[in-house]
């Protein structure tokens, strides 16, 4: 379904709660694997984290394609004209951020010389090379931008209409 004046077709909507479920997922599962998980642990969630940052990425690449396809609803009407170039530019880095740590975990496992497939991750095999650290960087800068979206999204439904319809979530329904 394509995209209308205001609201996003399904299939955008689709992936959009796709993203957002493993997005979410995958910055919980590295929080707790660098910040909490026993060696043991590690070991069988950094599998799983792998799994879902490719489903991951072709979700994110897929999102792309139909962003190229299909034309984006307009911005939600009454931003300000700074707020507009905010809301535009959020949407825009948080791509370009997702795709740079999806990117730098596929570089992690190439450059410690482990299969770029889920399977058996050593953590100590992949502790000092840089698309490590990287990734830690940028999944603080994906962080922060989900952050700034949600506060967003939250501050305009609150004050100034339903901007979750865009998304299929109708709170305020006639």
């Amino acid at each position: 379904m394509k995209e209308t004046p205001t609201i996003y077709g399904k299939f955008t909507r689709l992936l959009h709660w796709l993203s957002v479920l493993f997005i979410f997922s995958l910055l919980i599962f590295g929080f707790v694997m660098v910040n909490v998980a026993s060696e043991a642990l590690q070991a069988k969630m950094y599998p799983a984290h792998v799994l879902f940052g490719w489903v991951t990425l072709v979700i994110m690449i897929t999102r792309i394609i139909v962003r190229f396809v299909e034309k984006a609803p307009e911005p939600p009407p009454g931003l300000s004209s700074g707020r507009e170039k905010i809301f535009k530019a959020n949407h825009l880095l948080l791509y370009i951020f997702v795709i740079i740590m999806l990117s730098s975990g596929v570089g992690i496992l190439k450059l410690s010389g482990l299969s770029i497939f889920p399977g058996a991750v050593d953590p100590a095999a992949i502790q000092d090379i840089i698309p490590r650290t990287v990734h830690g960087i940028i999944s603080k800068i994906v962080m922060l931008l989900v952050l700034m979206h949600l506060g967003g999204l939250l501050q305009y439904q609150m004050t100034k209409g339903d901007t979750l319809a865009r998304m299929g979530i109708n709170l305020k329904k006639k």
